[in-house]
């Protein structure tokens, strides 16, 4: 069985140390995301289970104080709903669309970085393949003649470098759609609460 000499590959396959470099950037940016996530998210029924009867009571004072216990995106909108819920429709309308987008762009943050590496691993390793492919026939080429061991260190290098890529790659792409799913079903829930909270309120 052939010996691999890893540090003398990293050295002469500048295409690994890139993507060393993007598995840990693409580690680094799940686990900041999964963090800001596991904050931020609340259970949506739990929230409005005790702030309904508030709203029903008019006891909005009340209702702006529980939002306030709570973090993330749907109670500062709500908390917002409710402390502007006496102006006008229209400009509430206007108000609560730029809110929700902008908490729709922070809960985006960083998922283009996760969609990119993703997208470009698997390229980077085939690079890798294909100049490991190129080492392997040159080594042939200055050998003449020879056994498997001529060409081995080079094909040994192509097949690391194409599991390389793939394995930045699938993480990366799982926890981008995972994340994107939960980023959409929480911009939903939160236009939904807005317009039972403004139904409730104007009615």
């Amino acid at each position: 069985m052939m010996d691999i000499n890893w540090i003398s590959m990293l050295l002469s396959s500048p295409t690994l140390v890139v993507l060393i470099a993007c598995s840990i950037i693409s580690l680094v940016f799940i686990l900041e995301r999964g963090l800001y996530y596991w904050r931020n998210l609340i259970n949506h029924d739990h929230f409005f289970q005790g702030l309904k009867p508030l709203i029903q009571k008019k006891e909005i004072n009340h209702a702006l104080a529980y939002c306030q216990n709570f973090q993330g995106p749907l109670p500062r909108v709500i908390h917002a709903t409710l402390e502007h819920s006496k102006e006008s429709l229209e400009s509430l309308t206007n108000l609560l669309s730029s809110l929700i987008k902008k908490e729709e762009v922070l809960l985006e943050r960083f998922l283009g970085i996760l969609g990119t590496l993703g997208n470009t691993a698997p390229f980077i390793g085939l690079l890798g393949t294909v100049i490991g492919i190129i080492k392997a026939f040159q080594s042939l080429s200055t050998a003449g003649s020879g056994g498997p061991n001529v060409v081995a260190a080079g094909i040994a290098e192509a097949l690391i470098a194409t599991a390389a890529g793939l394995t930045v790659a699938i993480p990366a792409v799982i926890f981008y759609n995972f994340y994107v799913s939960r980023v959409r079903q929480t911009i939903t829930d939160i236009e939904a609460s807005v317009e039972q909270v403004l139904f409730m309120v104007k009615k």
